[in-house]
């Protein structure tokens, strides 16, 4: 099962590259407003499957315009774009007739949301308008992937300690120390063949906090199917999950990536 994941991935991964390389900006928004209106759909289904249908559309709709606030470049127009979908929850929660607690539930659990999803992949739009943002779509995609794989096999192979038991028990404190060290080098492979601009040393510690923020990502989404007593976010791609099962590892490093490119 988990080679057809790996098979998977690879192909998102290439996927993602095509598109950002060889698209005009507005397609690649208008992608990341698709992946964005999925991911939403389900992480709702997840967490609220009892929502009224009213409330749910608004926050599809807030969810998939953040990338389109991400289009200028500008991050001034990303967070005010975050600011209205607030403003809109709120008066959506004030007027509702449901009990205070559902109001309440609606409020946080719909902007966590669009923050978590939403306003995470819209870095990537933002990433297309930074000097030199094409090796940082390699560097980010491929040091993410290689560490996902790599904390996989060396988990099945070596691990014995459990990194955190009551939010994924399959992972091991030795696989997440595998995948941090192919993620080192897989970052020291992408300043080689695609960022010669970067030192060593910045391609190294860049790679590892990269590393850290995917596995984060990728604990942040088993924490939300936990608490809901699911498996998989969703049944998009039958056999391998759903659409948040692929992307959760890029929803917290696709935004750090993207500030590190902004420091460097």
């Amino acid at each position: 099962m988990y080679y057809k994941r790996i098979i998977t991935g690879l192909a998102l991964v290439a996927l993602f590259v095509v598109i950002f390389l060889f698209s005009p900006a507005w397609f690649v928004c208008v992608i990341a407003s698709a992946i964005t209106l999925l991911a939403t759909w389900e992480y709702l289904e997840m967490t609220r499957p009892e929502q009224s249908t009213a409330t749910r559309m608004l926050c599809l709709a807030l969810s998939s315009l953040i990338p389109v606030a991400a289009m200028p470049g500008k991050t001034e127009c990303l967070t005010g774009m975050l600011f209205i979908a607030l403003f809109a929850l709120a008066v959506r929660s004030l007027l509702s007739r449901q009990e205070l607690k559902a109001r309440f539930e609606d409020l946080h659990l719909c902007f966590f949301g669009i923050f978590y999803i939403g306003f995470a992949l819209s870095h990537f739009v933002l990433l297309r308008n930074l000097e030199d943002w094409k090796p940082w779509i390699f560097f980010i995609l491929i040091v993410c992937y290689v560490g996902d794989v790599a904390a996989f096999f060396s988990g099945t192979r070596w691990g014995k300690h459990k990194l955190s038991p009551v939010l994924s028990p399959k992972k091991t404190v030795e696989g997440a120390l595998g995948g941090l060290l192919a993620s080192v080098l897989a970052g020291w492979a992408c300043k080689l063949v695609f960022f010669p601009a970067l030192t060593g040393l910045q391609a190294l510690w860049i790679a590892a906090i990269l590393s850290v923020s995917a596995q984060l990502g990728d604990l942040l989404e088993s924490l939300a199917k936990r608490s809901c007593g699911i498996k998989d976010s969703g049944r998009m791609l039958p056999g391998h999950g759903g659409i948040l099962d692929r992307i959760d590892s890029i929803l917290l490093a696709g935004p750090v990536g993207y500030y590190l490119a902004r420091l460097i």
